[in-house]
């Protein structure tokens, strides 16, 4: 019966000590958290969205390529993303010093870029993204939910990103 209070009293302190970890500001705490965000644990809000994008994306180009985008330049984001996804595993595989794209990540990016500057899923056929997302399931999940159900696409949808250009299309403002 001893060892049984211990145990209790063990788990009841990993416990505190992990919301403590958590919920009062200091290193570790955001660290925590910010890996949570990372796995897919917590959501990003939108200007987590916004900063991780921005942060991330510019590791390897200016954020003028990703203002500049239209439709006329190439696929939807979520496409642009999934490319960026696979081109980072394959940089890794060759020794390079990334860190993957997580489907959390990819996911919160591909909505801020559609949210700042323009989402055009819906002038591409639904078959058309699905192949070249090339079983890609988190996008795949992304692409099928409706834009009013992305909740930091919508947050974003009546902002824009300074330099950009965002055009109206059907379902952004």
């Amino acid at each position: 019966m001893k060892i049984y209070g211990w145990i209790v009293g063990l788990v009841l302190f990993v416990i505190v000590a992990a919301i403590g970890a958590v919920a009062i500001p200091n290193p570790l705490g955001a660290q925590i958290l910010a890996e949570a965000k990372y796995r897919g644990y917590l959501s990003y809000t939108p200007d987590e969205a916004v900063t991780l994008a921005y942060k991330r994306c510019t590791t390897c180009h200016p954020a003028d390529k990703m203002l500049k985008y239209c439709s006329r330049c190439g696929p939807p984001f979520i496409v642009v993303s999934h490319s960026m996804k696979k081109y980072t595993e394959l940089m890794i595989q060759k020794g390079g010093a990334f860190k993957p794209f997580s489907d959390a990540e990819v996911i919160a990016i591909t909505q801020v870029w559609n949210g700042l500057v323009g989402n055009w899923e819906p002038d591409w056929g639904t078959k058309d993204i699905n192949k070249l997302l090339q079983g890609d399931q988190a996008l795949i999940r992304l692409a099928e939910t409706p834009i009013e159900k992305r909740p930091i696409e919508m947050a974003l949808k009546n902002k824009q990103a300074p330099g950009s250009h965002k055009e109206d299309r059907m379902i952004t403002p």
